[in-house]
């Protein structure tokens, strides 16, 4: 599905490509998240990183980028670098370059210490916001100045969800992009690409409840969310002021 004439989002995976930059865009990795919950006691039956891994390379299968771009939080824990988080950067690092890319990582506010172990690995690390030509990349931990008309503004943080009811009334949560405008620049958030990261229910919280302060002070209303129903289906839905006006929301009827 294309968003505009460079940029589409590549084959049922949360991820962009972007044309002109010949390179695959995706936020929120968050390496090692289920090391941290075992540690809280919270036991998860599978690991991640496989999943991950097979979404990276379907990714790299449908586009044969020649860059990898992270829009923050390649790991998770916001502290010091922990020894699951070390193995699985390195592992992750070495599949990207296996798939003939180079990955770039745009910091996010869980990158913290992880200098250390791209500078091994010689893998680029920048502070946002980063220009390639009219793209504006960002986290979207920090509420930075927007870019106006002609710029399309790429970011992450949010871990959007849209949340919708099935025939029987049961609620299901969907990872979602977002894409909207504000002063005439394109904006689209990205999902999460780890599968245990399911966000803010984008379409059910007032604006002062979502985690960009960006996007806080902006507003999603406006926005248009496109959903990935089970890594199978994209659906674009109608604006979310529209959705957020249903108090029921069935997924069959769009």
């Amino acid at each position: 599905m294309h968003l505009t004439e460079d940029i589409e989002i590549v084959e049922f995976e949360p991820a962009l490509y972007v044309k002109s930059l010949d390179a695959i865009v995706v936020a929120d990795i968050h390496l090692g998240l289920e090391w941290e919950l075992e540690e809280k006691g919270v036991h998860i039956p599978f690991p991640t990183y496989e999943p991950i891994v097979k979404s990276l390379r379907n990714m790299f299968s449908y586009r044969s980028a020649k860059k990898l771009i992270i829009l923050g939080d390649i790991k998770n824990e916001f502290g010091d670098i922990n020894p699951e988080e070390w193995t699985q950067v390195q592992d992750f690092v070495n599949d990207v370059r296996s798939l003939g890319a180079e990955p770039l990582l745009i910091r996010g506010n869980h990158d913290n210490f992880v200098r250390t172990v791209l500078r091994r690995l010689n893998v680029e690390f920048q502070e946002p916001p980063v220009r390639l030509g009219e793209y504006f990349l960002i986290h979207g931990d920090k509420d930075h100045e927007l870019p106006g008309e002609g710029n399309v503004i790429i970011m992450g943080h949010e871990h959007p969800v849209v949340s919708i009811r099935d025939s029987i009334g049961v609620k299901h949560r969907f990872k979602s992009f977002l894409c909207g405008e504000y002063c005439g620049a394109k904006i689209i958030v990205l999902p999460s690409m780890n599968p245990l990261t399911m966000g803010t229910a984008v379409n059910e919280v007032d604006a002062s409840e979502l985690l960009s302060p960006i996007l806080r002070r902006i507003g999603v209303m406006s926005f248009t969310p496109i959903l990935l129903v089970q890594g199978e289906v994209l659906k674009q839905f109608p604006k979310l002021s529209s959705l957020a006006a249903q108090q029921f929301l069935r997924l069959e009827e769009y």
